[in-house]
Order: structure tokens, then sequence, then C-alpha cells
């Protein structure tokens, strides 16, 4: 007993990890790390106010309703640097290849998961869970061929060669890879060695259970004679799905040059089941995916999905990315056969709108000829062209009467956050659906979107602008006390309790609520951003071609730096990201791989204990324990504290104490321990907030 007892902590902590490392293999793993591409804090601010922050019951972080957002409900918070390996400002590919490759993936912009030095294909995360017997997938509301998906799966020196990547992604042999390419009906489209390269080998071995996306073009043949039967969308029964806005069968067109139907291969010769509708993919039967059975490949546009403002008026055969990812998850629990799954879940088009400067310039007349940008803050969205009516918009383009720009823009952020909601959801049953970790992030901030206030009808700046930052000052109801200083008969701005909020109602679709502008003069949501074609240089070209009058791309990345949330419900790995001030993006592959217990991608940032954490001071005693232990800490100010017990595997035992108030300086706790079985227990105790965590044992 005597030498179990001088055992020291370094010791116990590293046979806790080589217990749990070998008991992984019997327990679920998921991680889902979901990725905005271009998604800063504002996109997030903009949603949560049109949903209510800051009205009656949302306007204190005591108020039940005041985390509207599921992104809000992520415990642990962290803001990260986007710099890629040769530019201050990163573009998606090397934004993603950081979480898909960890520090390797640091690397030149444009390069798919690949060293941009030696040429070397850097095996990432994904990869790496598969060979280890994990599921895994990708999502995503652009094309699931496009940059951040792409850092995940397949290995190119340029994101733009699209082809290569989607034949990536269904190979993973070279003979398979090979057999794609030589399947072109175009003998000098066949697979060559020089042209083509090889399978990268970290792919080789690695099938992915899941790709739901955009991107068919890249999937399917381009010219008409090689036509690919997988073109006509269809529903769950296989009849052809019409789009009301043409009254005929809505279709997929493919781009590939070489005329390779790779759909046609991925269900015939790789075992896929292939869907491209809503109604399709919402009615799938689970019980083909098991394990050994069915992967599943969704493409649901040629190009990118609808964003979700013109998916609901024009598109609503297409999933919503929160559909996506539900579906996503189910296979991929089916699939894994108790091993757990790891996911990257991609709302790729608000970086599009940041692009596209959606709402924040449109294009005039210009006196010396052609047409020119100019400042848009308050007026409706185009009718024609949709989120990117910009780039084709010419003076005489009709708008909408009712959606307004910052309406892209929120429903897009909203569908991103159903999605987020999917993977919350699995926090909560660690008993069924197992061990699970949840990421957002970013790979990068666009076009430095903001939200620069609200439309005021009565223009009460009367600058003409129509809109205003924030409410009138208080006024006096006598107009004879204008002048007192004396408190009486005081009235609040703007019409008393309500204050100056966004004015906005829920609009239901397909059994979710979005918001939408109370009325057309109501206080709606007016965006701006920071790079646009002024900034950028573009704004005085003048041109008569319709394409050519908006010069280059109007928006640009930028390198702000980007906001990230994580939660777990093991209390183990999530909170790494806190209390550390600012961190790199390469710091959060470490933590993913840890939690899936992968070991080559560098060392997890790790728990904070009590001895690095001025907030509060842990001591657990004795260790180890018989019967009995004490929880001690100390309180710098009066606080509510909550202790939990978990296993060596996360899984919680035990709840001692829920939001108990205690008093400012040293407490002490009694946990009861006698029914515990012989082993490793983790104490997790939160103080105002603030997990500490410390191994204790039981003799």
């Amino acid at each position: 007993m005597k030498a179990k007892i001088l055992l020291s902590g370094l010791v116990l902590a590293a046979l806790a990890g080589r217990e749990a490392r070998a008991q992984a293999s019997a327990t679920n793993n998921n991680v889902i790390i979901y990725i905005g591409d271009g998604f800063g804090l504002a996109p997030k601010t903009a949603a949560r106010m049109a949903m209510g922050q800051g009205t009656t019951g949302k306007r204190f972080t005591s108020d039940a309703g005041f985390q509207v957002l599921a992104l809000d409900k992520l415990k642990y918070n962290a803001t990260v640097t986007t710099h890629s390996l040769n530019s201050w400002i990163t573009d998606s590919a090397p934004g993603a290849a950081v979480y898909a490759c960890g520090k390797p993936g640091k690397q030149d912009n444009e390069v798919i998961s690949l060293n941009p030095g030696s040429g070397a294909a850097i095996e990432t995360i994904l990869e790496a869970a598969k060979k280890q017997g994990y599921a895994v997938g990708l999502v995503s509301t652009a094309r699931i061929t496009h940059a951040t998906p792409a850092a995940f799966a397949s290995h190119i020196w340029y994101r733009d060669l699209e082809d290569y990547i989607s034949a990536q992604y269904i190979a993973s042999t070279q003979t398979q890879y090979e057999a794609i390419f030589n399947s072109s009906p175009t003998t000098s489209y066949r697979y060559t060695a020089a042209r083509d390269w090889v399978l990268p080998t970290p792919k080789v071995g690695v099938e992915l259970d899941v790709i739901l996306g955009g991107g068919a073009r890249h999937f399917m043949p381009r010219t008409r004679t090689a036509a690919s039967s997988y073109e006509t969308i269809v529903d769950r029964n296989g009849a052809a799905i019409i789009d009301p806005a043409t009254g005929v069968a809505a279709t997929l067109k493919g781009n590939r040059a070489d005329d390779v139907d790779l759909v046609g291969y991925a269900v015939n010769q790789r075992n896929y089941g292939y869907v491209n509708s809503r109604d399709a993919l919402n009615n799938i039967n689970l019980s083909q995916y098991g394990p050994g059975g069915k992967k599943l490949l969704g493409l649901f546009n040629s190009s990118h999905v609808n964003y979700e403002q013109d998916r609901q008026t024009s598109a609503a055969w297409e999933p919503s990315l929160a559909e996506m990812t539900h579906m996503a998850i189910e296979v991929l629990k089916a699939k894994s056969n108790g091993k757990g799954f790891f996911l990257m879940v991609e709302a790729g088009r608000i970086d599009h709108l940041e692009h596209a400067n959606t709402g924040g310039i449109t294009v005039v007349a210009n006196p010396a000829g052609g047409n020119q940008y100019t400042v848009d803050s308050d007026k409706p969205a185009y009718l024609t062209g949709g989120g990117e009516a910009n780039y084709i918009a010419t003076p005489a383009t009709p708008r909408t009467t009712s959606v307004y720009a910052s309406d892209y823009m929120i429903k897009e952020v909203m569908a991103f956050d159903y999605a987020v909601a999917e993977g919350r959801a699995l926090l909560a049953t660690p008993t069924t659906t197992g061990k699970t970790l949840v990421f957002s992030t970013s790979d990068h901030e666009c076009g430095g979107f903001t939200v620069t206030g609200l439309h005021d009808e009565a223009d009460a700046q009367q600058n003409g602008t129509k809109i205003r930052t924030y409410s009138g000052q208080i006024t006096k109801s006598v107009a004879a006390e204008a002048g007192y200083a004396t408190p009486t008969n005081l009235v609040r701005g703007d019409g008393g309790a309500g204050g100056w909020f966004p004015d906005y109602v829920m609009n239901t679709f397909q059994g979710k609520d979005y918001p939408q502008p109370a009325s057309a003069t109501g206080r709606r949501i007016v965006v701006a951003y920071g790079s646009n074609p002024l900034t950028n240089g573009n704004g005085t070209r003048a041109s008569t071609g319709v394409g050519s009058n908006q010069g280059a791309t109007p928006g640009n990345h930028t390198p702000q730096d980007i906001w990230v949330g994580a939660e777990d419900n093991t209390n183990t790995h999530a909170q790494q990201i806190t209390g550390r001030g600012l961190l790199d993006n390469t710091a959060i592959t470490p933590i993913m791989a840890d939690f899936l217990n992968l070991s080559a991608f560098g060392t997890a940032l790790g728990l904070r204990t009590s001895s690095a954490d001025p907030k509060a001071q842990l001591q657990l005693s004795p260790v180890p324990f018989v019967n009995q232990f004490e929880v001690g800490f100390t309180l710098p100010t009066a606080g509510a504290v909550t202790v939990e017990l978990f296993d060596e595997m996360g899984r919680r035992v035990q709840t001692v104490l829920t939001n108990k108030a205690f008093g400012a300086g040293s407490q002490s706790v009694t946990v009861d321990g006698s029914s515990l079985r012989a082993g490793l227990y983790i104490a997790a105790v939160t103080v105002n907030g603030q997990v500490v965590s410390k191994r204790t044992i039981k003799l």
C-alpha cells in the first residue's frame, strides 16, 4: 500500500493516459470542427441581435434567453491569428490546412496540404483518424472540392485543380485513381503519370465515408454527348424535382473537361450511395450505411449550394447545412462501429457574401461613361443574381422590395448556427454517443464586415442616410422643464422601455426560425465593408461591358484575428484554449488529435491546473483516497461552485455540487467516493465559470 501511495502525480498521469489510449478503441470519440469561411465576430453579432438579444428578457447574462445562438453556448472561447507561411493575409487553402495538418499546415497561399518547399503531402487529421478506425466526413455549402474541405482530404499544389481534388476524394489506391482518369471517353485525357501525378501517400487507404455539398460540376462530364445519368435532381423515390421557376426538371451540370462521370464511378465502383436533393438526403435508409456498407455522396448544386436566403426563395429542394450535418452525423455514427468519427463542416458562403460586398456597395452610371461603384448602405438587395449580384449588376438591375443585404448574411449565419446545434446535441448524450469535442472557428475574416447601425425611417441624424447607431437622448415630458437639472418628468429615448434595438420578426422555414425585418421602414440591421472596390482601387474603373464594369473581386480577405469557440462533454480538452492569451490557429489541431488519441500532430496545450490558474487554487486530499476525499479551493471573490467526478474515459460518474454559492476565501467540500470502483478519477471543479481539474485515485 505504501508503494502505491508514494507514486508521483506524473506517474499517475502517465498511467492514466496509457489506460485511456488502450481503451479508446472501445469508446466513441467524436470530433466535429465547424469552419465558417470568412467568419468574423461581426456576422455573429448581427445574427444574434436580429434574434433579439438586448430586448426584454435577453439583456443580461442572467436572462435565460441571453445566449440566443448555439455558437453563443459554446463554453470556451479564444482569439487566434490566421496569417499563412508567406502572407500576412491568408487564403482559404492554408487557412484550413492548419486545422487539417497542425503546424506543418502553416504553408503558402493556394497550397492544399502540401509542403510548398518539398512538394511532399502532409497527412491530415482526417486521414490519420481514418487509419485509426474512425469514420470520417466532409460537409460544405461551398463546392465540396473548394479549398477548405479539400485541405482535409486531398493534397495538391494549387487549390483550383478541383477535378483532381474530387478524384482524390473518391480514390483510396493508385489503381482506383488511375481508373478514374482512364474512364474518360477521350484518349488524350486518360491517366498520364507526368501530368496527373500519383495519389498522394497520405490518402492511400483512406476512404471518405461522407461527402456532402455543392460542386457537382467537378464530378460530372462537360459535354452533352457524355452526359451523366445522375444529372437530374430526384426525390427519395427517384422522381424528378420540378423547378417552379422554369416548369422543368431541375438538373446539375458537369464541367469535367475529361468527360469522366465520377458520380457513376463512385456509385458503381466505390460503393457510394448518391443523393442530390433534400428529400432524398433526409430519407436515406441508414441500415445501408453500417460498417462495411455504403458510403454517402451528396451533391446538391453544380457549383456552390445556394445562399440560405436564395435557397428559401428559389431552391427549396436543396438541403440546409443543418440537414447535411445531421445526416452526416447519423451516417458516421452508423459506420464507426462504436469507434467514433471525425467530421469537418464548412459554412462556405459567408465568405462569398463578404467577397461580393453584398449590401455594402452598388453600381451606378459614371458620368464619364460606363459604370462604377459607390457606397450602398441601406438599399434592398438586387433581384437578379441573388447574394452575388454585385458581380453582374448594372444601374438598371431591379431590386427586391422586401429583402436586404443584411438578410443574406443573417440567414447564412443562422444556417451555420443550426448546424452547430446538431453537433452540440451530441454533448448531452455521452452514454449513447460517447465523448464529443466541438470546435467552431474560421479560416480567416473576409471583407472587413461590420454592422454600422439600424435603419431609421425618421432620419433622426438629418443627413439623408436614414441610418442611426444608438437611441436618442432622455428628454423632459414637460417642455418648460427642458433646461432643469432636476431628474423629474423624464422620458426615455425612443419611446420608453423598448429602446433602440433591431426590429425583426421570425419566419419559419422547413422547421427552423429565421429573422426578417418587421417592415420595410422598421429598424433593420445595416452593414458595411472595410474591404470594398473603392478602397481596393477598383471603384473608379469605367466600362460598358457587363462583368468588366465591376473590376475584379470587390472585397478581399483581411488579417483580422478570428474567434474560436469550443466545448466537450469530458471537461478535458475544450478548456485548453482559454486562459492562455492570443493563440495561433495551429493550436487547435493538437487538441483535436489528442482527443482522438492520435499522436502525430504535436502536443496539446494541456489542462490548466491550480498552479497555473490565479483565479482559484484547488487542492485534493488525500491522494490516493479510500472512501472519501476533500476538495479544497480558494475563491478570490464570492461565486458559484460546481464539483463533478469523471472516470478516466471522461464519463461523468457523480455530481457533488451544482452552482452552490460560496464566499471569498478558503473553502472545502467532502466527496463521498465509497461507491466508486478502484481506479483513476478526475475531479472537475467549476469556479466562477472556470474549470480546474486534477486526477486523484481510489485504491
